[in-house]
């Protein structure tokens, strides 16, 4: 190498590099944090399950000076559903027969000095309305105040507070007092732009549930008897506030005219009595039950209808012992088969209505049975099979039918079946009549470019096949199978009321009558509510008027253990149908898991914020549609009217 030769520069060393930490920590954290959030997360249910566990009715003791607190805002339900298990919001308000009951208790107990009722909740029934306003009525017969407390208000609310002694309202409350009005969406425009076609096949020109699918409003015979509804409605409610009130039926109606008031204005025509903050009021009205107390806010002692519901009437000497009288609910549309998902509790399923009319005639302490009805009908099937276990009952003890807001269609169907019917004034009953509604979408095959080929062993393999035009041949086949349904029916109503085919038909012919009228074309036998109806049974029973009787429900409800068992697949309940009820019961399970683990979907979100009366005839359709899915013909009636 030459001197002068630059020497190569060595390799630079490596560059230094901490040796890897091994990273198994991270999926271990992972699972670990995993186990711990699903043990917490378990730990947390258990919880929650043995918190439920352990609230069952604890006895109240109800002190000097008490006010009984009458709030709404959780619905006025026919009554409880039977499963106390409930998560969330799934929670029900208190039954009818819990607050008629505890009204009648309070009106003689010297403990209770008035009623407070706060106004709240939605969706009620005229029939419940009235019920519930002519116990407050009886209760300040008793020498006893209520007062009414209205932040804001609808019609129902205002219509149950004129009853009391004295209504209030804050600065800045709104009493809405709209004139009374029906209304119902009608799609057949829609269906027209899609190419859905309807056949419709009613029984007869008043049963007219399917008019939203068919036409673009109310035939005239739908209209007289919707107008008949809710005229009798403003009546009766411009009777009772005018009496409650003082004032004229024309004031009334002219309140109604305007609309919505303000707490100034409300006052200043005479709808309420003081405007007043409720924390004000309610130290008022503490300092007047008790004048002693000097301090500067006397709190006010309440106790809830559902707590005062659990206090005993330890006056055993009061009650007929050798008596007792079951209620059994039917509240809901009428199903066919069976349901064992205890989230659901809105309908009727005949084989579960059976069961229970079964244990009430099998009870031998049982000696009437009330069968509480509020329902708009349904299947056609199912209201054949509770029919004929009314019979069966009927044979060995008395049944009685107690019609609530609603007991048309197949509600009335199930009603003739009883010994008597009793409906209230305001009750919605009759539509005696059949209706089939399938749609056919040939149209909307057209539209969109489909074309439909057929392979045929016979003229009737495509009978009403919805993917092709209806022929009149198959239009008139269809009426000859399902006019002897309304001839039927027709039949039984003619039977049970004594009445000759033509007689009956008359006043059938699917129209809706309201109890009072249902009454006059010899329908009802009496006019009257629940505690008419308990009355009447206690008289043919044999207990005297002075006397209590003791009264149980079905379904029963269930304690909370049996509950959760339940839940899950262990019920020590016998059941004719074991594969199909182990069927749904594991599907009650899925749903329970799902319904932990998941928040409400935006659907259920825009739901919540429809106003009630379009959540009502939305629901009232879908359930016809429903059940429409399994029997295309039904005992329906056509819309639902409640009071807002």
């Amino acid at each position: 190498m030459q001197d002068n030769q630059t020497a190569p520069f060595p390799p630079p060393p490596p560059m230094y590099q901490r040796p890897r930490r091994s990273r198994w920590w991270i999926p271990v954290v992972i699972i670990l944090g995993v186990i711990v959030l699903f043990f917490a997360a378990l730990a947390g249910f258990v919880g929650l399950v043995v918190s439920k566990l352990e609230t069952k009715h604890k006895d109240v003791s109800v002190r000097d000076n008490t006010v009984l607190l009458l709030d709404l805002s959780g619905g006025l339900e026919e009554y409880k559903a039977p499963m106390t298990l409930n998560f969330g919001d799934k929670g029900h308000g208190t039954s009818l027969f819990e607050i008629l009951t505890a009204i009648e208790h309070a009106k003689t107990d010297d403990h209770i000095k008035g009623i407070y009722y706060r106004a709240g909740g939605a969706g009620f029934g005229m029939a419940k309305l009235n019920e519930l306003r002519d116990a407050l009525v009886d209760f300040r017969s008793s020498g006893k105040f209520v007062y009414a407390f209205i932040e804001s208000g609808s019609k129902a609310h205002y219509y149950l507070a004129s009853a009391a002694d004295s209504i209030f309202m804050p600065q800045e409350g709104m009493l809405e007092l709209n004139a009374f009005g029906a209304s119902a969406p009608f799609m057949k425009g829609m269906f027209d732009k899609i190419g859905v076609e309807w056949h419709v096949q009613q029984f007869e020109e008043y049963k007219s549930a399917a008019e939203s699918m068919t036409r673009s409003n109310w035939s005239a015979p739908a209209k007289e008897e919707v107008r008949a509804l809710i005229d009798q409605r403003a009546s009766m409610f411009v009777s009772a506030v005018a009496q409650g009130r003082h004032l004229s039926e024309e004031k009334v109606r002219a309140t109604l005219d305007r609309g919505l008031y303000t707490a100034d204005s409300a006052k200043a025509q005479g709808f309420i009595d003081r405007i007043v903050m409720e924390n004000d009021l309610r130290t008022d009205i503490a300092r007047r039950l008790n004048p002693k107390d000097s301090s500067d806010e006397p709190s006010l002692r309440l106790v809830s209808v559902a707590n005062y519901d659990g206090v005993e009437d330890h006056d055993n000497s009061s009650v007929d012992k050798n008596n007792t009288i079951a209620i059994v609910y039917a509240s809901g549309a009428i199903y066919a088969g069976r349901n064992d998902n205890p989230f659901e509790q809105e309908n009727i399923y005949a084989k579960n209505l059976i069961k229970e009319l079964k244990k009430a005639r099998e009870d031998d302490d049982v000696t009437a049975i009330i069968l509480r009805i509020d329902s708009p009908g349904g299947s056609v099937i199912g209201s054949e099979e509770i029919w004929a276990e009314i019979i069966k009952t009927r044979k060995v003890k008395p049944v009685y039918a107690s019609m609530s807001d609603v007991a048309a269609s197949g509600g009335y169907y199930i009603a003739m079946a009883c010994d008597t019917i009793v409906a209230h004034p305001a009750t919605i009953t009759g539509s005696i009549g059949v209706i089939l509604a399938i749609p056919n979408v040939a149209g909307t095959m057209d539209k969109i470019g489909v074309t439909i080929d057929t392979v045929s062993t016979g003229s009737s393999s495509q009978f009403m096949n919805p993917m092709m035009k209806f022929s009149e041949a198959d239009k008139t086949t269809l009426h000859d199978l399902s006019a002897p349904i309304y001839r039927r029916f027709v039949q039984r109503v003619a039977d049970a009321r004594k009445k000759s085919f033509e007689e009956t038909r008359l006043v059938a012919r699917g129209r809706v009558w309201t109890g009072e009228a249902a009454k006059k074309a010899g329908l009802v036998d009496v006019s009257g509510g629940l505690q008419k109806t308990i009355d009447m049974v206690k008289k043919r029973l044999g207990v005297p008027a002075g006397k209590k009787v003791n009264i149980i429900s079905f379904p029963e409800e269930i304690d909370n253990l049996a509950a959760l068992l339940k839940m899950f697949g262990v019920d020590d309940s016998s059941s004719d149908d074991d594969e199909e009820t182990q069927a749904s019961q594991k599907a009650s399970v899925r749903q329970l898991l799902a319904g932990l683990t998941s928040s409400a979907t935006p659907i259920e979100q825009v739901w919540k914020t429809l106003p009630y009366p379009v959540q009502q005839q939305l629901f009232h359709a879908a359930r016809l549609t429903d059940i429409g899915m399994h029997e295309h013909t039904m005992v329906m009636m056509p819309t639902t009217v409640s009071v807002d």
